[in-house]
């Protein structure tokens, strides 16, 4: 195993880890009790909740959306965000509950009388402190960056809703589902590949540390800038050359702009038919449980299996 494919392993081997820790011992490292000795968690911005039976519960994006959907049970959930109703593949799951604009004005969101709102860092400060001072409570799961974060932030959701071992079976076979879909590639050779996309006037990537990196590798694929970038690292035309990766990843319709990006032209990847893998944005723009979802599209048009 070369060092880039060992150094993209590490990413999912982690999050192996981590729901084994999940399973052992259940105890609140990030809670605490409150002045009348009730246990509570303490959310991504250190705001502190009661654990306590909550029966109107709205959730404001698709994360949330799909997590609530697993580990609540459904009298207990009050809406849905807007996102998750229109998505083509599984909309009609949310069939049945109130939908929410989850960027929407918070008034509309008060109105609900709801006794939690979920989120994950896709708010502002004030809108939190305005449904606070309503007498809601608002949990931030904070910002996903592939699965580790994901397995983190089921565990936490889990035990505010009184279903931790709920929470501890959706991770562990989320985790292996992920790690299942290129295992039959075995000991083969694996494609190189970026992921691109165009913001303003520049050619973006998503690497390591990014659900983009997880979902590549559980793909099938050897995240060929994770061994000298991080994060959301903006392109040169000479970089992306240096790179030369087998194929590009990017979303659907995008795939013109960055291949007219000066420079990326003269990438094999732009010119030869089969090497540009487009998917739908909500795929890869969602950092929660859609990364399954994308590795398997993923690894189907690149493998064909």
């Amino acid at each position: 195993m070369n060092r880039a494919t060992l150094g993209n392993a590490c990413a999912l081997a982690a999050a192996i880890a981590l729901t084994i820790q999940f399973g052992r011992g259940h105890s609140r490292e990030l809670g605490s009790t409150d002045s009348r000795g009730r246990a509570s968690l303490i959310d991504s911005t250190g705001h502190s909740l009661p654990a306590r039976h909550y029966a109107r519960i709205v959730s404001t994006n698709l994360v949330t959306d799909r997590l609530l959907l697993e580990l609540a049970e459904p009298d207990r959930i009050l809406a849905f965000s807007r996102a998750a109703s229109e998505r083509p593949q599984d909309g009609y799951r949310y069939q049945g509950k109130l939908i929410v604009d989850g960027f929407g004005p918070v008034e509309a969101l008060i109105a609900l009388r709801p006794d939690l709102v979920l989120t994950n860092s896709f708010g502002t400060p004030g809108r939190a402190a305005k449904l606070r001072s309503a007498g809601i409570e608002v949990f931030d799961l904070g910002e996903l960056r592939g699965v580790s974060s994901l397995v983190r932030a089921t565990k936490t959701l889990a035990e505010l809703l009184g279903h931790l071992e709920r929470g501890q079976e959706f991770a562990q076979a989320f985790v292996q589902r992920m790690n299942n879909v290129a295992a039959g590639l075995a000991d083969r050779p694996r494609k190189t590949a970026l992921f691109l996309s165009i913001i303003g006037n520049q050619v973006q990537g998503g690497t390591a540390g990014t659900a983009l990196h997880d979902v590549l590798t559980a793909g099938g694929l050897v995240d060929v800038a994770a061994e000298r970038y991080r994060d959301w690292p903006a392109y040169s035309a000479e970089q992306l050359l240096d790179l030369a990766p087998d194929l590009i990843v990017t979303k659907q319709g995008m795939s013109a702009a960055v291949c007219a990006f000066p420079g990326a032209g003269h990438l094999p990847a732009c010119h030869e038919p089969g090497r540009i893998i487009e998917l739908p944005a909500e795929l890869l723009d969602e950092p929660g449980p859609a990364m399954l979802e994308a590795a398997e599209a993923i690894y189907q048009r690149v493998y064909g299996e």
